[in-house]
């Protein structure tokens, strides 16, 4: 008895037991963290949700993707009375989904295992190793430590239940295959669909699968090849077609793209192809003084013949070359290379994101990662000896490296300190040390950080309007005319950023609350015009519609009634949204002017988004807003 419970797929089974115990150990130091970059923005919203209706409007007003990703919004709203907690229950929400990945992931490393006729024990053994191996890994701290990145690792949740559901039906095809297709095509439908609602990154299932079928899975003898074929083409081709052609059609960046971002979509495309083997070494050698959020970001590549540049482009010619004439000979490596590139086709091309982030990594990592797994336990000669060196240094490497990461992620006063003197250029991470020091060591020591790195980086000098907004509520009777000199000839050449707008904002509110010497609303509006003015800025529709709204505010402010709704339509102009309509209404329902009202809340009607998710939110929205006129009206009556 006792010899047949320890088998070598039990064993591994309580080996992956204890990795899993393992990685959440690593994880645990994290667990006195803080909210990140844009948590609170995104999140912020959890505050106001009260009962099922305010849960529906927080789930359903989504802006971060295409598809509004309320399933992840979801995840957050049932967390909702922990908002006031601080970050500690939301990590431990995304660890977990962490910890369930690497389950969902070795079910379907072992269906892909035993796929090739490999037997259970050697199944097992490659499959544990290979999800003890990445859910350790440093370089995706990141993803499950960066609150908002719950969308990230939940996608992937569905994701490789799609893929599980796929290989588990796929199982059957010798014996069953007219219903061993339905299943296949069920899971990737599903799988895809729901993981759509969390992030669109869900949408390369169909291209993770066409991978594994065109690399180390074997096509089925009981069906004929048209058949086998046709079903391809509608389930896997399209699919990735579709992709294909969306990412052709976002090639063509506008001018204010361009101008926010500095880069074309083949200027993004060179940049990313360094960065794509950036990430290769990270996983490897996952450094924590390398890893993070704070780093300051990666160079812009302009030519072709830069040499890193040049360098990059002819080995991922080379790899994807050989990876597609060598599918069959070679399969572990064109797995590894074909399932890298297709989880990066979104996000490490051509769509206009930031150049840099290590969350993008949480599926692509997979295939490199299998195929090392794989040569250990079942490889031959030299290929296998060498894995064997590497496996338990990567593995016990990647458990140190993520405990130290963690570590300094749960001391956020610390390591925004640690982060600033690493990466002294970039903005995020010294605006974080300077928020820590005005908690902690008081307004003046904050100023002085702002104030030497505006100086040292004339392209962030929007830093210097929070600089303003700092003096303005700690020193109101001081002289603020150096600062706003420095800004009225900063601001026309500084970086884009949404987070100049914000701090403009404050701004205001700061001059409404306190009598700030020689800064008051016009002021405001004379910077928020001097950064329109700057090119970077006065093409973005986003920010254009930031712009009225601010002045749209300041006006109301005032008592300019007709001001107002002139820079609200002009707002509205550039993108309706339902914070607008609401401003407008507003506004129009204290004038008592409720006809008007009612026919500025008809036809937004008419402007409802195309996105179904969002489309519910906004004529909620707009319900609610006939409601409160309504209820206005009577009350101005009575």
């Amino acid at each position: 008895m006792t010899r047949d419970w320890f088998t070598p797929t039990r064993l591994s089974l309580f080996g992956f037991a204890i990795v899993l115990l393992l990685a959440w150990f690593c994880y645990r130091p994290a667990l006195s963290g803080d909210f990140q970059l844009d948590d609170r923005a995104n999140l912020s919203g959890l505050q106001h949700i009260e009962d099922a209706s305010t849960l529906a409007d927080f789930v359903l007003a989504g802006a971060s993707g295409p598809s509004g990703r309320p399933l992840a919004l979801l995840t957050f709203a049932l967390q909702a009375d922990a908002w006031g907690a601080g970050a500690r229950p939301f990590l431990v929400a995304n660890i977990l989904i962490h910890l369930l990945n690497a389950l969902l992931l070795a079910s379907c490393l072992y269906c892909l295992t035993r796929a090739q006729d490999v037997d259970r024990d050697r199944s097992a053994m490659v499959a544990v190793l290979a999800a003890g191996i990445w859910v350790l890994m440093p370089l995706l701290a990141t993803s499950s430590l960066a609150v908002i990145q719950r969308m990230t690792t939940l996608s992937a949740t569905f994701v490789l239940l799609g893929l599980l559901g796929y290989l588990l039906a796929r199982r059957r095809i010798e014996q069953a295959p007219s219903s061993a297709l339905p299943w296949m095509s069920a899971s990737l439908v599903i799988g895809t669909g729901l993981g759509l609602l969390a992030k669109e990154t869900a949408l390369l299932l169909p291209a993770y699968v066409l991978v594994l079928e065109v690399t180390v899975l074997r096509r089925p003898q009981a069906l004929a090849s048209r058949y086998w074929r046709g079903w391809q083409a509608v389930f896997l081709g399209l699919p990735c077609a579709l992709v294909l052609a969306y990412l052709a059609l976002r090639a063509n960046y506008p001018e204010w793209t361009v101008a926010r971002h500095g880069f074309t979509a083949w200027e993004r495309l060179l940049s990313e192809l360094p960065v794509l083997w950036l990430y290769l070494k990270k996983a490897f050698v996952g450094l924590p003084a390398t890893l993070g959020i704070y780093q300051a970001p990666p160079g812009i590549c302009r030519s072709l013949l830069e040499p890193v540049v040049l360098l990059s482009a002819v080995a991922w010619i080379a790899a994807f070359g050989a990876a597609v004439a060598y599918r069959r000979r070679w399969p572990l490596f064109a797995l590894a290379v074909l399932w890298f590139l297709a989880g990066h086709v979104l996000e490490s091309t051509v769509l206009s994101l930031e150049l840099y982030f290590e969350h993008r990594n949480y599926l692509p990592i997979v295939g490199p990662v299998y195929a090392v797994a794989f040569t250990a336990v079942l490889g031959r000669g030299l290929a296998r000896r060498a894995a064997l060196a590497i496996t338990p240094l990567w593995l016990l490497g990647n458990a140190g490296f993520l405990y130290y990461f963690a570590s300094l992620s749960g001391d956020p006063s610390a390591s925004s300190r640690y982060w600033a003197m690493q990466y002294p250029d970039s903005v995020r991470a010294v605006t974080t040390m300077a928020t820590y020091q005005l908690a902690e060591e008081g307004p003046v020591r904050a100023l002085q950080t702002l104030d030497r790195f505006a100086g040292q980086q004339p392209r962030y000098g929007y830093l210097r309007i929070q600089e303003l907004n700092l003096r303005c509520r700690i020193m109101p009777d001081a002289d603020h005319r150096v600062v706003l000199q420095q800004l009225e000839r900063l601001l026309p050449g500084v970086n884009f950023t949404f987070t100049a707008g914000r701090m403009l904002s404050q701004l205001f509110d700061s001059v409404v609350a306190t009598n700030c010497r020689g800064v008051d609303p016009g002021t405001v509006a004379a910077l928020a015009e001097s950064l329109r003015g700057n090119p970077r800025y006065a093409q973005h529709p986003a920010y254009n519609q930031f712009h009225h709204k601010l002045l749209a505010g300041i006006a109301r402010h005032s008592g300019d009634l007709e001001q107002t709704i002139s820079e609200l339509e002009r707002a509205i102009g550039y993108g309706a949204s339902s914070e607008l309509n609401m401003l407008m209404v507003a506004t129009l329902g204290s004038a008592g002017d409720f006809d008007a009202a009612r026919t500025f809340i008809d036809a937004a009607r008419s402007a409802a988004p195309l996105n179904p998710v969002r489309s519910i939110a906004w004529r909620r929205d707009l319900d609610n807003l006939r409601d409160y006129i309504d209820e206005l009206e009577r009350y101005s009556t009575d």
